[in-house]
């Protein structure tokens, strides 16, 4: 587990998402806004579901991994990676509780996250993002200047090449 400081003083600890994390990962979607669930989920869903939490929580650390960052027991946020099977691109997701957002949280942890992609082998993330999540969208250029976006009925699918992502080390 490692700490990190936030823009707003507050710190949090980062570690790898972990099989009985399921209660926590609950405790942080009902900290969601309706708004940061559409954002993440691309859909209203009034509670997760049991099949769901178990696919959030299927990591094995090498192909999907998940980094958690938790206040004292509470988990406030998740940056996730799937590899796509046979290549060297992954899919990305990161969600947020509300009162966390806006202090760099997302992107201290995809910066670690493509870190360990890339001692991984994966080459490219993938993001799905809603075209009016700006904060998702400048955050995603700012971290990765070299990432392309392409539009499609309000959804911007995102290409970001890891080669010259950050300097972030896994």
């Amino acid at each position: 587990m490692t700490d990190i400081g936030l823009r707003d003083g507050r710190s949090v600890s980062v570690r790898p998402l972990r099989e009985d994390d399921g209660e926590r990962l609950r405790r942080l979607f009902f900290r969601l806004s309706p708004l940061s669930v559409y954002r993440r989920f691309m859909s209203p869903l009034p509670a997760p579901r049991e099949e769901g939490l178990r696919r959030l929580l299927d990591v094995d650390h090498s192909e999907r991994e998940a980094l958690a960052a938790l206040d004292g027991d509470e988990i406030v946020a998740v940056a996730r990676y799937a590899r796509r099977p046979g290549s060297g691109a992954a899919e990305i997701a990161v969600v947020v509780a509300d009162d966390w957002q806006r202090d760099g949280l997302a992107h201290l942890l995809l910066e670690r996250l493509s870190g360990l992609a890339r001692a991984r082998g994966i080459e490219l993330f993938r993001a799905t993002v809603l075209g009016d999540n700006a904060p998702a969208m400048h955050m995603i250029r700012s971290l990765f200047p070299t990432s392309r976006a392409r539009w499609e009925t309000g959804v911007a699918e995102f290409e970001i090449p890891l080669s010259q992502a950050g300097s972030s080390s896994p």
